[in-house]
């Protein structure tokens, strides 16, 4: 069973990203993926966050056992961030959050090969150093049809939408709410190799 942690997550590597514990040195490059609206036209919120607040943000992650992890490209570019938090041990479940805040590494496939690097190290057994969690879910923006993309890529299905959930531009919409288990993504991830 997974236990809420006080300590940096695992470094992590695809084959062509390093996931690396996110530190307060990377919070200039989160603060300008923020500052984009752009990259944030799907993201919870749009508020662009102070360098205090995001300080305080990745304390508060840390606190809660929260594990953020800094994404970087083959050539050791930071190219956006990934988090799994509101880790639940007794029942070994976590939400996802990723952004890709370097528009230029869009659509070249590091969102599907950074969620595959993720999920293999989630669900592979405490035993075997990872998280042994059983399921990984998110929300995403209807209207997000690349996140959508990528994540149905890596094995998540639709559980349902969650209808008028987000208020942006003047307008509701809806997200969807999505998951993945383990032998889900197990079968998935075998039949990909």
């Amino acid at each position: 069973m997974v236990e809420p942690t006080r300590s940096a997550p695992a470094a992590l590597r695809g084959p062509r990203v390093t996931l690396a514990p996110l530190v307060e040195a990377d919070l200039d490059a989160v603060r300008r993926w923020r500052s984009d609206p752009t990259v944030t036209a799907y993201w919870i919120t749009q508020a662009v966050p102070t360098p205090a607040e995001l300080r305080e943000w990745l304390a508060r992650n840390r606190r809660e056992g929260n594990l953020l992890w800094l994404i970087r490209d083959e050539r050791g570019r930071r190219i956006g961030f990934v988090t799994l938090f509101g880790i639940d041990p007794e029942h070994r479940k976590a939400e996802l959050a990723l952004m890709i805040g370097e528009r230029d590494a869009w659509g070249q496939g590091y969102a599907r090969e950074t969620l595959r690097t993720l999920l293999r190290h989630a669900f592979r057994p405490v035993a075997e150093h990872g998280l042994g969690l059983h399921k990984v879910w998110l929300t995403v923006v209807v209207e997000n049809e690349a996140a959508r993309r990528a994540y149905a890529a890596c094995g998540f299905r639709q559980d349902g939408v969650l209808r008028d959930d987000l208020y942006r531009d003047g307008r509701w919409h809806d997200q969807i709410l999505m998951s993945v288990l383990a032998a889900e993504f197990h079968q998935f991830d075998q039949g990909e190799n």
